[in-house]
């Protein structure tokens, strides 16, 4: 991953971790994770279920692949997105700078062309689509509150199972 998209320390890595997991909430994929690890390696944290990756099933039609593929993508993105706004807008209290708006763009464009077969203006349009969405998310006060208060659970519990996540998400109203 690009190193301006890499994390600083341990809790840069909780506020990441928990903007990944606001963003599966708000895009309704709470059913892919089956938890997280602030102990795992960089890339590893949030663990998602073999339906995320895999889509292959014989029954489906071509175009129900593709578009569960893209669905996948938009909440990969999200994801990714989500975990840099989360440190940035709420640990450091600042909107993302236009370089690192250019380095998560290229890495959409490139998770894009690699899992859909997508080209820059598609890509294009999906990144500028999650950006704000998740920049009118991460813009509420009561979001702030929920990351900070998941950030600090990741860190004292270390690992989270998807019920733990969910039960935690939905005590803060999250879900």
């Amino acid at each position: 991953m690009n190193s301006r998209l890499s994390y600083i320390d341990e809790k840069d890595k909780s506020y990441g971790l928990a903007g990944m997991a606001i963003s599966l909430v708000a895009l309704d994929g709470e059913e892919f994770l089956n938890g997280m690890s602030i102990d795992a390696p960089v890339g590893e944290g949030v663990d998602l279920s073999q339906n995320f990756y895999f889509i292959g099933n014989p029954r489906f039609s071509a175009k129900i692949a593709w578009n569960e593929m893209l669905k996948h993508l938009q909440l990969s993105s999200g994801m990714v997105i989500s975990n840099v706004m989360c440190r940035n807008y709420v640990q450091h209290r600042h909107k993302l700078s236009s370089e690192l708006i250019e380095a998560l763009k290229e890495f959409i464009r490139e998770e894009a062309k690699e899992n859909c077969s997508l080209d820059e203006d598609e890509s294009d349009m999906l990144f500028e689509k999650s950006l704000r969405y998740f920049d009118r998310l991460f813009s509420y006060s009561r979001v702030h509150d929920i990351a900070h208060e998941f950030a600090e659970t990741i860190v004292k519990q270390r690992r989270l199972s998807s019920r733990e996540i969910i039960e935690q998400l939905s005590q803060l109203s999250m879900i």
